[in-house]
């Protein structure tokens, strides 16, 4: 333990999220804000104590802190369906659950050995994939919740890509970013030549423009020492 005690912030994040989310839950019975509200408490002291200890795997291992996110995230998602039912609320369940599992799957595949890792081109694709279906459901059901998700996963997909090994080369990620803002203006225009701009379609181009710009903006600089 360091001067800063990160462990002891840890520490501090658990006792003040897991009492007020249990007792967010007692009093209202809402699943979805029980579990938001203990990772809102959580999550700031987990970073703080990941970003000052030397070694967080020491306290948080990889694997655990994933699982932990997978079922907390899973936790939105089943009580978004088994609540609202509809396919939009589904969506909504699946943003607020990326959400809340992709910072822990980030620090997973962060500090997991190398060897534990698949191939970040398998983690790239899957990413892609995954955020390009959420995106189509929700413009199909006209719901922003889809291109919100979207974003979340490419993201998360680009940054575990990144870490496992993978490096598009400076070339490619410009062409990203320019084919990113040429998908988000297609989306656009063919909105309101069908005549059906909505906050989904709008949310879908920005989703699709910013997640290469993000992406761009997040290893442009540790790709200069490459």
């Amino acid at each position: 333990m360091n001067r800063r005690a990160p462990e002891l912030a840890l520490l501090t994040g658990v006792l003040l999220a897991a009492p007020i989310g249990a007792f967010a839950l007692w009093a209202t019975g809402d699943v979805s804000r029980s579990v938001l509200t203990g990772a809102a408490l959580l999550y700031p002291f987990a970073v703080y104590a990941v970003y000052h200890d030397d070694d967080p795997t020491t306290v948080l291992p990889p694997r655990a802190v994933a699982v932990a996110g997978t079922v907390a995230g899973a936790a939105l998602v089943a009580d978004a369906v088994t609540t609202g039912g509809a396919a939009d609320a589904t969506l909504r369940g699946t943003f607020l659950g990326l959400l809340v599992a992709a910072p822990a799957w980030t620090y997973a595949v962060m500090y997991a050995p190398a060897r534990a890792l698949p191939d970040g081109r398998v983690l790239l694709l899957a990413g892609a994939v995954g955020g390009g279906a959420l995106l189509l459901v929700g413009l199909s059901l006209e719901t922003p919740f889809g291109a919100a998700a979207a974003l979340v996963l490419w993201i998360t997909g680009a940054i575990a890509a990144r870490t496992a090994g993978f490096a598009a080369t400076p070339t490619a990620r410009l062409g990203a970013v320019a084919g990113g803002v040429v998908l988000g203006v297609t989306v656009l225009f063919a909105a309101l030549f069908a005549g059906s701009v909505s906050p989904a379609a709008v949310l879908s181009a920005v989703a699709l423009a910013l997640a290469p710009a993000v992406y761009y903006g997040l290893t442009v600089r540790t790709a200069s020492f490459e």
